[in-house]
């Protein structure tokens, strides 16, 4: 009695072509997985939904046509979403995209195979297109929810919006520093310029005094003189070589810092085997000795200015050696850490005291021992050729136990 209550129920629900379907028999579950694939377009289980269950036309209509609208919605997206990045390459976020264009297109097959059920009720085909939606949503979950901290950094049309009204500002200030920068430097020009007449209309001018006071007070024959006013025109004369000497000392060092000397590749030892051939006989007479170590063997650099520093170099080294008399020197090159070209001149000489002294060390006219011939000259002009090409140098020294000088090409 129940069975046949059942049966009427089911065939009330289904109608008969329900009704008739067999129920599949149990069995393993790789029997069932094996029959799920072999069958996986097979229809012969279910009976099209039209004949499961009551449908009026309307109900069934409206349940198709829904489908087909979000098969056709979730077809459209992904469509527009290629073409978007065929477009457009620098959105961000491809492989995001891409999952999602794989996950809209499988949602909207599983509407489409919905809609089709109606007539051919492929519900193995059905699941096996949910399994594989569920699986590409859960990646596309995973996916966005790794991308959040660096989404939640990009910057709003706002943000980028204001970036650009600073950017905007600092060009605007930076356009006028250039400006005011552009009118100093041509107002420096213009001083620098009417400077350098002066200092040649003002070093002639005074040059031509002093060579005549000194050519007067060479006329005059001191033999005829008594000896008070002799000593007063030796003294005259020794007045006007010194200015002389200092004119020309200014007239040098103008030139070094005017002037445009062409570099060229020279070799350390060639200049150093010029150089010694001047102080032979004072390196000879003060028992002095020189050793060399170039480790860079050459330099670009203007061939007169390397020999007048290494001549001033040297004969500060002979002119400031110690009591002792066994003077030493010492010329190397090497490449430092900034990767510069450095020429090293050390001695054991007197030394300097750069507690003391180290703000003027290579200002003009400056010296440092009492000794008549320092003019305080030498390292003043080695300093303005070193700088005129780019250079700098560098001294290091305590009294007593030499200097070292380091001339960074």
């Amino acid at each position: 009695m129940k069975l046949i209550d059942s049966l009427t129920q089911t065939t009330k629900l289904c109608g008969p072509a329900c009704a008739t379907v067999k129920p599949i028999v149990k069995a393993s579950p790789g029997t069932q997985v094996a029959d799920f694939f072999g069958n996986i377009f097979g229809t012969a289980n279910w009976p099209a939904r039209w004949h499961c269950g009551s449908w009026s036309d309307f109900h069934g209509w409206l349940y198709i046509i829904s489908d087909i609208g979000i098969w056709a919605s979730y077809f459209a997206i992904p469509f527009l979403l290629v073409v978007m990045l065929r477009k457009k390459q620098d959105i961000p976020f491809h492989r995001i995209i891409f999952l999602f264009v794989a996950f809209i297109l499988l949602c909207g097959l599983t509407h489409l195979i919905d809609a089709a059920i109606f007539w051919w009720p492929a519900y193995r085909l059905s699941a096996l297109l949910r399994f594989i939606t569920a699986v590409v949503s859960i990646f596309t979950v995973y996916a966005l929810y790794r991308i959040l901290p660096t989404v939640f950094n990009l910057r709003t049309v706002a943000d980028l919006e204001a970036e650009i009204e600073k950017r905007r500002m600092v060009e605007e200030k930076l356009t006028l520093n250039e400006i005011a920068l552009n009118r100093s430097l041509e107002l420096t020009t213009q001083n620098n310029r009417q400077l350098k007449s002066f200092t040649h209309i003002l070093s002639h001018n005074i040059r031509n005094h002093a060579s005549n006071m000194a050519l007067v007070s060479g006329l005059v024959d001191t033999e005829k003189l008594d000896a008070a006013t002799a000593e007063l025109f030796e003294k005259l004369n020794n007045v006007s070589r010194a200015l002389n000497n200092t004119l020309e000392d200014l007239s040098h060092a103008i030139k070094i810092k005017e002037g445009v000397i062409k570099s060229t590749t020279i070799n350390f030892a060639d200049v150093t085997t010029e150089v010694l051939h001047i102080f032979e006989s004072d390196l000879k007479v003060n028992n002095a000795t020189l050793e060399t170590d170039f480790a860079v063997e050459q330099v670009v650099f203007p061939h007169i200015y390397l020999e007048s520093i290494l001549i001033n170099l040297i004969s500060n080294a002979i002119k400031y050696r110690g009591a002792d008399g066994n003077l030493k020197i010492v010329l190397k090159t090497y490449i430092n850490n900034e990767l510069r070209t450095v020429l090293e001149c050390s001695d054991n000489g007197l030394g300097i005291d750069l507690k003391l002294h180290g703000h003027k060390l290579f200002g003009l006219y400056k010296t440092f021992h009492d000794r008549k011939d320092a003019h305080g000259v030498g390292l003043f002009l080695v300093k303005t050729q070193i700088e005129s090409q780019g250079g700098q140098i560098q001294a290091q020294s305590t009294p007593g136990n030499g200097a070292t000088f380091k001339i960074i090409f």
